[in-house]
């Protein structure tokens, strides 16, 4: 295919990317439809209707507008959305798994303090709604948690953790990302912006924070290393713990117990920490493995 989109401005670009993403909105309303005429009733019904609608939105609305754009713009699409690898992926693959490990206190602290946010009273009808959302959200994806079978936990760990990690990471920074630094011309900001974005679509309040932190993980990640299977190695470890962990030990007081953490002194001081650390880590990685220079000035 012949790029068509090459002279055409990062606004643009923008602004067809989420045309492609109504579109695919649009076309999956309709297949996840004909999709529900065949499921089954019950529990086993309602899952097959949520492993579908998940796949299908996964495809069309996040994975094709972004391999779309890809091709439109650039004759080598798997380069333009940093799908290449390079030759530093060792040393990225344990920045990936520190970065986790540092940063999960304060995505820790930070859920739970969106958890305790109270709007004004003036707003009560707005936080109504916004819970009704959380509590649905909530329900769907302790139903999807509560499988207990082998064959239950790979259809998680290959629909919810793979397969959202890798087209979330397609559309939101392989092709997102990018337009907004060439748009903004800062990389920082456009870490930012698609955090941002990335948080909102998701359409949970009280989960805002710790997902636009990931988001901003996520982000930097690829801002720094110019290789999309990082970040999306990144997503498919954040999810997949959390299904492993319920998985094994969903009954266990220990792990339930961390939903209900109060938010002690202590608590914010270990959070404190890992941010220091990780932004450490972050500048730590930077300078000893720079980015080649034909890159460094689109990043920074």
């Amino acid at each position: 295919m012949q790029p068509i989109l090459t002279s055409a401005s990062s606004g643009t670009r923008i602004a067809i990317l989420f045309l492609f993403l109504l579109t695919g909105l649009i076309l999956s309303a309709g297949m996840i439809a004909w999709i529900g005429l065949f499921s089954g009733p019950g529990e086993g019904g309602r899952l097959t209707m949520i492993y579908a609608g998940t796949a299908v939105q996964s495809i069309f609305v996040l994975a094709a507008p972004a391999t779309l754009l890809a091709l439109l713009t650039d004759k080598r699409p798997a380069h333009y959305l940093k799908l290449a690898g390079n030759k530093m992926m060792a040393g990225q693959i344990v920045l990936v798994w520190m970065v986790y490990l540092f940063s999960y206190p304060l995505a820790s602290f930070l859920s739970q303090l969106n958890k305790q946010m109270v709007l004004p009273e003036s707003f009560h009808e707005i936080e109504a709604a916004m819970r009704s959302m959380e509590d649905a959200a909530m329900e769907t994806t302790e139903l999807l948690l509560s499988v207990d079978t082998a064959g239950g936990l790979l259809l998680n760990l290959l629909v919810v953790a793979l397969l959202a990690a890798v087209t979330e990471e397609l559309f939101f920074r392989g092709a997102l990302q990018q337009l907004l630094r060439n748009w903004f011309g800062s990389g920082h900001g456009s870490v930012w912006a698609s955090a941002g974005i990335f948080s909102l679509v998701h359409f949970q309040f009280y989960g805002f924070l710790p997902r636009m932190l990931l988001g901003a993980l996520l982000g930097y990640l690829f801002l720094y290393t110019a290789n999309l299977w990082i970040p999306i190695l990144f997503h498919f470890i954040n999810n997949a713990t959390v299904i492993l962990f319920h998985y094994f030990w969903g009954d266990a007081r220990w792990f339930n117990s961390l939903d209900d953490q109060p938010l002690t002194l202590s608590f914010l001081a270990a959070a404190l920490a890992g941010a220091l650390f990780t932004f450490l880590l972050f500048r730590f990685y930077r300078r000893r493995s720079p980015l080649p220079a034909q890159q460094a000035h689109k990043f920074l």
